[in-house]
């Protein structure tokens, strides 16, 4: 529904002309930010002229193809985690000239909060200043890694969740998914299609992962430290940390006196572990956790690091 606003909005600023040089689609990873920048590009360049785009004329087909020769795509390398300040001045380059055949030139630089501080300063002039008939789009989950000046060079429009359920309804009937599998992963999927869609290979993995690691807590520390070390363990850290973590949101939430909503499927065994634990031992743990996950994301630090320091350090 929110989806439809949006369109009505920037249907809107077509027909008036009215259209911003820069916008920044913003919103929580998976909505469908990049999907809908496409959207707009087939909108702007359709033999039709507005929303809905007709889908089915040159201009349109090319763009679901990525391949329009107006249709400029910067985004992090698979082999990357950030997007350099070479490959922001090569994009710059490519979107100076001339438009080819379409009447708009589409410059869309996916997950900008993955650009260095670098690369956003080289940015910044071709927000101000973009070339004629070019209209950027930048897509983002996390505006607090974005410098304020490239923020407020662009016209923010808002993504939001996709209702939790939306995402069960659509698990259930399009997935075949059965209901209760349905509600686990739409509380890992935090409003996002996209990663109830990824979920639904992990489901298992996750139920496995937990008996597991109830397991672990009962063992000896040097037992512990070889499952931290053990490949199958570190291969997968960024996944099990992500299943910690909820373990431990949703121990905190029954330590509130509200009902589990990552594992409900554990809901005794969290009642149980949330009894022994203080309100400030499990907030101590989910700080323990949380920063692991950020130091992994920022500093590329090892999974068997990850992996013993959720050993030593979580109650």
């Amino acid at each position: 529904m929110f989806l439809n606003a949006i369109e009505e909005n920037l249907k809107l600023a077509i027909s008036q002309n009215r259209l911003a040089n820069s916008y920044l689609f913003l919103g929580p990873r998976g909505v469908g930010k990049f999907n809908f920048a496409l959207r707009f590009a087939k909108a702007l360049n359709c033999e039709q002229g507005n929303f809905p785009p007709c889908e089915n004329c040159p201009s349109c087909l090319q763009i679901s193809k990525l391949s329009h020769p107006d249709l400029h795509i910067l985004e992090v390398k698979e082999e990357e985690r950030q997007i350099k300040i070479d490959e922001v001045r090569q994009f710059q380059e490519r979107i100076s000239y001339r438009a080819f055949q379409a009447r708009w030139k589409i410059a869309i630089l996916k997950d900008a909060d993955k650009l260095t501080v670098q690369a956003m300063n080289a940015l910044l002039k071709t927000l101000e200043e973009p070339p004629k008939n070019t209209i950027l789009i930048l897509t983002s989950s996390n505006r607090s890694r974005l410098l304020p000046t490239v923020v407020s060079r662009c016209q923010t429009i808002r993504f939001s969740p996709v209702p939790e359920q939306e995402i069960i309804s659509w698990l259930e009937k399009e997935m075949n998914i059965p209901k209760d599998k349905a509600r686990i992963i739409s509380s890992y999927a935090e409003g996002s299609k996209e990663r109830a869609e990824q979920f639904l290979t992990l489901i298992d993995t996750r139920k496995s992962f937990l008996k597991n690691w109830l397991e672990i807590k009962n063992l000896k520390a040097g037992k512990n430290f070889e499952l931290a070390q053990n490949p199958g363990f570190t291969k997968n850290v960024e996944t099990y940390l992500e299943f910690l973590i909820n373990w431990y949101r949703d121990l905190l939430r029954v330590k509130l006196g509200k009902e589990p909503v990552f594992n409900p499927d554990f809901e005794k065994e969290i009642k149980s572990h949330a009894s022994r634990k203080s309100l400030r031992q499990i907030l101590s743990s989910l700080d323990v956790l949380l920063r692991l996950e950020e130091d992994r994301l920022n500093y590329n630090i090892q999974a068997q690091t990850i992996g013993e320091q959720i050993i030593l350090k979580l109650d």
